[in-house]
């Protein structure tokens, strides 16, 4: 019975404190032993009469008033990249470009040369359209047993091994986060505007792939008797150069018959590169897929009407600018 009139009273303290307003430090204060009118145990205690409570009669410390800080509410924006999907086995559609120099001719022969700034606006159009590069392998094995690609995957190609792909395709290459393939003569290798083996290991760094352009360049259809150290050999002198497996190979001039095709397979590649306009490449021409060559004198509609899932209009203002 005590203890339920103690707990009474004590909410009741609890309210007269409340009620004046004040938030207190706590202090050593004196005891306050309420008193009540007892009765006989028999009899339960209803309205007891309490002493009044008296406050302590030093001044209490406001604690400092609670700053309420605003509320906002974040909203997000969620963009989702384009998901790959499986395509093959049999055949894709990956559109594969072909370049040689990135600069200037001395000579005149423009239609090998393009300029570093139409490079740089053919890359920019690729970026801004939503082409991704994938590399040769994952591309001869989505032929062969399906893999999963872009939505719109592309090959970017670059014969010869000239010092420009290192100098220039590759910063701006890099600028758009797209990587490629450096076909190399390995004859060529060190020799003047052409790539040394450091430059060739530094593409490889790079996240390039580097195939095999043959020993000397040569037509391979009218020097059979070269056929096997021109597939071969080349291929060899590269893989003792990177460290890595060469995987593909390119016909110099796009020129192949039955007998390279036939040293191509015995000597390991797993796909190589012809000319053509298309970008459906299957298993029939998988050792001669299909690549589109990019001249110098092609403008930027030029460019963009060999490609596929490309826009009716091209707004050259437009262009992304990427830092």
């Amino acid at each position: 019975m005590r203890r339920r009139i103690f707990v009474c009273i004590s909410a009741v303290t609890l309210s007269l404190i409340s009620c004046g307003g004040l938030s207190l430090i706590h202090s050593p204060s004196p005891a306050i032993t309420p008193t009540w009118t007892s009765s006989p145990l028999s009899v339960p205690i209803e309205n007891p009469t309490l002493t009044p409570i008296t406050f302590p009669t030093n001044t209490p410390t406001l604690l400092p008033t609670e700053t309420v800080l605003p509320t906002f509410t974040l909203t997000t924006t969620l963009t989702l990249e384009p998901q790959w999907i499986l395509q093959g086995p049999g055949q894709v559609v990956v559109p594969i470009l072909l370049y040689h120099h990135i600069g200037f001719s001395m000579t005149g022969e423009g239609v090998y040369y393009v300029s570093p700034e139409e490079f740089d606006r053919q890359m920019n159009l690729l970026y801004q359209w939503g082409y991704e590069t994938i590399s040769v392998e994952l591309l001869a094995r989505a032929i062969r047993e399906g893999a999963e690609l872009p939505p719109k995957p592309i090959v970017l190609t670059f014969d010869d091994g000239s010092e420009s792909t290192y100098n220039i395709a590759l910063p701006i290459m890099q600028r758009y986060h797209f990587t490629g393939i450096s076909y190399i003569v390995s004859n060529y290798v060190g020799i003047t505007n052409y790539m040394d083996a450091d430059q060739i290991r530094g593409l490889h760094a790079a996240g390039w792939e580097i195939g095999s352009h043959s020993l000397s360049h040569v037509d391979l259809t009218t020097r059979p008797d070269r056929q096997e150290d021109e597939i071969i050999q080349s291929r060899r002198q590269l893989e003792g150069l990177l460290g890595v497996p060469v995987l593909s190979f390119a016909y110099p001039f796009g020129a192949y018959d039955e007998s390279s095709l036939g040293y191509v397979h015995l000597a390991g590649y797993i796909a190589a590169m012809g000319l053509g306009n298309g970008s459906l490449q299957e298993t029939k021409n998988q050792y001669y897929l299909s690549r589109h060559a990019v001249r110098g004198t092609d403008d930027l509609q030029t460019f963009a009407s060999g490609l596929p899932w490309r826009q009716e209009q091209i707004d050259l203002p437009a262009l992304t600018i990427v830092p």
